[in-house]
């Protein structure tokens, strides 16, 4: 098992990459300062090493006013863009209803919630929902660090209904869902206590 002091003997632009790759997105330069245990100008300057060693890479590292995150190099786009179409011509497979389901069902969802109902992670998923149209992410009223998903205008359209509340078995669906998070609900109110 890797130790924070062991981890905290790598580069800290190694250590920066690593925590926008494994948390796939956006990231502002505060979050990063708590996640790392480090000053500004420590992560400012890892920052700056990091954008200097992906020159010339398939990846680069954004920022776009507060938010900070590792995307494709803006030199891929052409291609990245084929793929995307190529993507979206496809049909949703299990995995991708499963998780719309779960959107439509719940309104606004957290990431984590959807990941605990269905038992994997479900980023990537979430990602192809969000390029399709079908979903939106929003940042949560409660908690500026975390985002909320809901499902768009153009998917209930698409679906044929005006509210998800015309949704097949509505209320029987969505209080199975909320049976199911139940469990993830009371282990964060442990946590906090």
């Amino acid at each position: 098992m890797l130790h924070w002091k062991t981890a905290m003997s790598e580069p800290l632009d190694t250590l920066v990459e690593a925590i926008l790759f494994w948390r796939g997105e956006p990231m502002t330069l505060p979050e990063l300062c708590r996640a790392l245990k480090q000053p500004s100008g420590d992560v400012k300057r890892a920052l700056q090493t990091l954008t200097e060693k992906l020159s010339g890479r398939g990846i680069a590292l954004i920022q776009a006013g507060d938010d900070i995150a590792l995307a494709t190099a803006p030199e891929t786009h052409a291609l990245i863009e084929r793929l995307r179409r190529e993507e979206l011509s496809r049909d949703l497979g299990k995995a991708a209803l499963q998780t719309l389901s779960i959107v439509l069902y719940k309104g606004e969802v957290r990431r984590r919630d959807i990941d605990y109902i269905r038992g994997v992670d479900s980023a990537a998923i979430l990602r192809s929902l969000l390029i399709r149209g079908l979903i939106e992410r929003t940042q949560s009223a409660a908690d500026e660090r975390m985002f909320l998903y809901r499902p768009t205008v153009e998917l209930l359209s698409l679906l044929g209904v005006k509210s998800t509340d015309e949704l097949p078995e509505y209320a029987a669906v969505r209080a199975e869902l909320e049976a199911a998070q139940a469990p993830s609900s009371d282990a964060e109110a442990d946590n906090h206590e």
